[in-house]
């Protein structure tokens, strides 16, 4: 019955932090700025598992600056070509936060949080339904 307890109490933290996730990625969504960012270069880095090519953009702001971002993740073959672009999603004057505008990029951590949670409370809210319904 305390493991119970225990997920609805950790499901329902999780439930008010995926929350305000989700809240806080939207209000970026409305606010930020938007613009498409077109690959320049391919940085090839030679690691143990093999060589990566990771993308190197540059996104026009409206006030005509440029931002450069090499994107995180790299790939063993050359998913990106020089010239193609992607759209960005960013604060205004701050370019650390820069992010593809795509739903999964933008949206995966609050709903990681909201899948977990909501796990969590059917489990240990179903034991205390389930006893109370059965009386076992």
């Amino acid at each position: 019955m305390i493991i119970h307890s225990i997920y609805i109490i950790v499901g329902a933290l999780l439930l008010v932090f995926a929350l305000k996730s989700l809240r806080r990625m939207l209000a970026f969504m409305k606010n930020g700025e938007r613009a498409v960012g077109t690959v320049v270069e391919l940085v090839e880095k030679n690691e143990d598992d093999g060589t990566f090519y990771y993308p190197v953009f540059n996104i026009p702001t409206r006030r005509h600056e440029v931002i450069t971002y090499k994107h995180l993740t790299g790939s063993s073959t050359a998913k990106w070509q020089v010239g193609e672009t992607a759209a960005f999603i960013f604060h205004p004057g701050r370019p650390e936060t820069v992010w593809f505008l795509n739903y999964g990029t933008i949206f995966w951590w609050p709903l990681t949080l909201l899948a977990v949670a909501i796990d969590l409370l059917l489990i240990g809210g179903g034991y205390f339904v389930f006893h109370e319904y059965f009386g076992a």
